[in-house]
């Protein structure tokens, strides 16, 4: 006799499991179907005459479900013995995990019939269970009963009064596609399967036209580590461009965006027993609140951002072919060096996607297309800002398609290699500069220390250390230094940061330059402070006295706590004299460092220990770029570029090149 269940949950949240889309509700069939070891899902949809759903039937060859257990499984929502046991008779990981997916079933119709066959003893048995939506809470389990003759285990789904309109979401033929995308990266690791939709088997191998795969191992989180596998498939139809969080093994638990912009249909697959663990904890829901998970999906669209890149390299091949053949292609000489490559591997992707989103371009005569490519490499080696503008104004590319090379010029694994080799290149060729401009005699006599020298520095900290590239200033910083100004033998210092006026600077002594910069940990600071004497000021034991003692007094100031705080004096002058070495060359010290306290250093330096420093930590550069910085003319160039207002008058580069030696240390600031 069959028997009235009750299920111990209210009306209202079994109702909230039935709603999905027509996609979701196929899906989660399917699932339930593998995770019973299902080697085969056929799913049949029927209509009548006037093109309506009549049933839906999803069977599979799984090994049932035994009678003793659906009364627990259907009684009580959360039943599931997946939530106990990780893996599948047959070891294969579980999708579900609470029961709740045989409720999506209700999303495509309102009547839902189960029918499980299963091996007991040796011989076959059957029993139906129904579930009605205007019953939920109230399944009915009918009668166990024997077959005849052994029969090979299933489950039969049977789904009655369809609606309609989920019903075509699940089976327009552009959904068949989607539901590939979801199986596939299970189908990897399980390929022993197959889902058959009204005769028509789902493909998956030749749908895939490129997979890439990347491991990263040995993630700390909460005292166990975790590896994930990263994988990109990119497909030979449209898709819908998604990211799916998934096991170790593959099997999607939940789906976000794609999160980057491609013009590759392509899905990142994330696979990891931590992902897992989530979806056992229904914590997963909340994946974008744990850093764990951001921080592997943030890795996981740079892996993406750069095989998209490459593809792309690799599908303008033959294309560039073409430009060389026609002699428009604006790169003649051969790369030489991972620059030159990375920079020929952009403009090619660029050049591709114009071709093929402007089928103009290739109408244009060879001029005119030779003009563009020119206008396209010459504006993407001065940066990429200058390129989206060429592409908006002159080119009219598609602003979607603006977007996409946007997303992948400024954010692939070389981030922004063109402008950020730019700047190295020019910081290189200033280094250049500075050194004729303080030790070359011809272009020392004309310009003054103080008056254009510290108001170029002032714009280029870099030049002490690559901490102090960004900084800001502060006024607490101001008042703090001109507090202690007798320490330095003056009442009152010219702050070049805020200074637009020179027209006094000759009757000044020295210059301070000073700035704050944050160390990126909380509101912790260092405060950078450089005093700069004047041309014919050596550095001696009154000027060591000076600076030490106003550090002393700067640093036990209470307006900047010790705990917050670093101090980094620098007392530079153009010579030290010998009666200091002693102090500035001291053992098991850099050189110049001739004081230390806990939360300060004091320094006094020539500007030729400086100058060295900085082209040592950039030299890596120089070697990869084969750039000659010897090149006086080009460094002069630079600075009259960037800083003419700050130059004499009449400034020029000089007619020949010329190389000034300066006197280098082994150890410096």
């Amino acid at each position: 006799m069959s028997k009235d269940l009750t299920i111990t949950v209210e009306q209202d949240h079994i109702e909230s499991l039935t709603r999905a889309n027509g996609i979701t509700a196929l899906s989660e069939l399917i699932w339930n179907a593998l995770d019973a070891d299902a080697t085969e899902v056929r799913v049949n949809y029927h209509k009548n005459a006037l093109g309506k759903y009549e049933k839906i039937v999803v069977q599979d060859n799984g090994h049932g479900l035994e009678y003793t257990k659906a009364e627990e499984v259907f009684k009580r929502l959360g039943g599931s013995q997946k939530k106990s046991q990780p893996t599948s008779p047959n070891g294969r990981p579980y999708h579900g995990k609470e029961g709740k997916g045989r409720y999506k079933s209700f999303a495509l119709g309102d009547l839902v019939q189960f029918e499980s066959i299963y091996s007991e003893n040796g011989s076959s048995k059957t029993f139906n269970l129904t579930i009605d939506r205007n019953t939920l809470r109230k399944p009915i389990l009918g009668d166990l009963k024997s077959l005849p003759s052994k029969a090979s285990s299933s489950f039969v789904v049977t789904i009655h009064n369809i609606d309609d309109k989920v019903a075509d979401e699940a089976f327009r033929k552009e959904s068949r596609s989607d539901l590939q995308e979801k199986f596939a990266s299970y189908h990897i690791s399980y390929p022993d399967f197959q889902i058959v939709i009204n005769g028509q088997n789902l493909e998956f191998d030749n749908l895939k036209r490129n997979t890439f795969e990347k491991d990263i191992d040995e993630v700390l989180i909460e005292d166990k580590r975790y590896t994930f596998k990263i994988k990109v498939i990119e497909w030979n139809f449209d898709n819908k461009k998604k990211t799916y969080l998934c096991g170790d093994k593959g099997i999607p638990f939940k789906e976000i965006a794609l999160g980057i912009r491609s013009s590759l249909p392509i899905s990142i697959f994330i696979q990891s027993d931590y992902i897992e663990k989530l979806h056992r904890e229904n914590k997963l829901v909340l994946s974008e609140m744990d850093e764990n998970v951001e921080a592997i999906y943030n890795e996981a669209k740079k892996i993406a951002r750069n095989y998209v890149r490459e593809r792309l390299h690799f599908y303008s091949k033959e294309f560039i072919n073409d430009l060389k053949r026609e002699k428009v292609y604006p790169y003649t000489d051969e790369a030489v060096n991972d620059v030159e490559i990375a920079k020929r591997q952009v403009f090619d992707i660029v050049a591709l996607q114009v071709n093929e989103y402007l089928p103009s371009f290739n109408e244009q005569d060879i001029a005119s297309k030779k003009l563009t490519l020119m206008l396209l490499k010459e504006a993407l080696e001065s940066n990429t800002s200058s390129l989206q503008k060429i592409l908006a104004e002159v080119v009219g590319l598609p602003d979607d398609k603006r977007d996409e090379l946007a997303d992948l010029l400024e954010k692939t694994s070389l981030e922004n290699i063109i402008d950020t080799m730019k700047e190295l290149t020019d910081r290189l060729t200033f280094l250049r500069a500075l050194e004729l401009l303080i030790y070359d005699p011809e272009h020392s006599k004309s310009v003054l220390e103080r008056r254009h020298l510290h108001k170029i520095i002032v714009k280029e900290t870099w030049v002490f250390g690559d901490e102090y590239t960004y900084g800001a200033d502060d006024i607490t910083l101001q008042n703090v230094l001109r507090q202690y100004l007798k320490e330095l033998g003056r009442e009152d210092f010219e702050e070049v940061v805020k200074s637009e006026d020179n027209s006094q600077l000759q009757t000044i002594p020295d210059v301070c330059l000073w700035k704050q910069f944050s160390t990126g940990a909380g509101k912790s600071y260092i405060n950078l402070v450089v005093e700069l004497k004047k041309p014919d000021v050596d550095a001696g034991f009154d000027q060591l006295r000076q600076i030490q003692s106003y550090a002393q007094k700067v640093i036990k100031d209470s307006r900047f706590p010790k705990e917050n705080t670093k101090w980094v004096f620098i007392l530079l002058t153009r010579n030290i004299k010998d009666e200091i070495e002693p102090q500035v060359g001291q053992q098991h010290r850099e050189y110049g460092h001739v004081t230390e306290h806990s939360n300060a250093d004091v320094w006094v330096l020539p500007w030729g220990n400086i100058i060295q420093k900085a082209k040592i930590r950039y030299q890596y550069v120089k070697d990869k770029v084969n750039i000659n910085f010897s090149d006086n003319e080009n460094a002069l160039a630079l600075l009259k570029e960037k800083y003419s207002e700050y130059l004499p008058e009449n400034f020029d580069a000089p007619k020949e090149n010329k190389t000034t030696e300066v006197k280098e240390t082994s150890d410096v600031l």
